[in-house]
């Protein structure tokens, strides 16, 4: 009887260890978020170079979007944000050719399943010649749920001189 007390006393302690040392109990997630990518294509959008003689400049590439979501205990739900474009662009007049790669974090904080934010993306639009190159300000529109969904788009384009 005593060896049947002592098993059973050991395999309380046991679970009891566990269940103290699962990320549950200690306040974090017992799961990572998952990642949702969308990808939102620029086929043509224009901006105008006001820097110089006010050439249209034609864009082409994506945008790549990325986000995760948390909700904590009172329910409200954090959604963070990656955008990161990819762009080549066109002077129409003189054929000046430009690039852009750069990305930024955005964050929403809210207790609807969904967030929809309207935010900036500030790149380097580099000029590859002697033309200057640009600042570009791309207007994103972004739709992100608890679901998995997520929708965007580029709703305007503006450049500012230097980079």
């Amino acid at each position: 009887m005593f060896q049947r007390s002592r098993g059973m006393a050991v395999l309380l302690t046991l679970l009891l260890a566990l269940q103290v040392s699962t990320p549950a109990a200690l306040g974090q997630s017992a799961a990572t978020p998952v990642t949702y990518t969308y990808t939102a294509y620029v086929d043509n959008q224009t901006t105008v170079n006001n820097c110089s003689v006010g050439e249209p400049v034609a864009l082409n590439g994506t945008v790549q979007f990325s986000y995760q979501f948390t909700t904590d205990t009172s329910g409200v739900n954090h959604f963070t944000i990656h955008a990161g474009n990819n762009l080549n662009g066109i002077g129409q007049t003189t054929g000046t050719s430009y690039v852009a790669n750069d990305s930024d974090d955005y964050s929403s904080n809210t207790s609807d399943t969904s967030a929809d934010l309207t935010v900036e993306l500030k790149s380097d639009l580099k000029s590859q010649g002697s033309a200057p190159s640009l600042s570009l300000v791309q207007s994103l529109h972004i739709t992100a749920d608890t679901s998995g969904n997520i929708s965007a788009q580029v709703v305007g384009n503006s450049t500012g001189c230097g980079s």
